[in-house]
């Protein structure tokens, strides 16, 4: 029969094990979109740094 310190045990085994296992996925999943995410990544950091020119170009010709 198995303990209650034993299903203890074997819940955080199979927890560790899913982790694991999502963490694995995950990187997988990164490594094969890298440079879709990459390009995203570029393309949401242009965007800003154009909107942050555009509006100091707005407050300088403004006043």
């Amino acid at each position: 029969m198995n303990t209650s310190s034993e299903k203890n045990l074997n819940a955080k085994f199979m927890t560790d094990a899913l982790v694991l296992l999502m963490f694995i996925i995950t990187a997988l999943l990164f490594f094969q979109y890298s440079q879709e995410i990459e390009n995203e990544i570029t393309a949401v950091v242009l965007n800003s740094v154009n909107d942050i020119n555009s509006s100091i170009a707005e407050t300088r010709t403004g006043r």
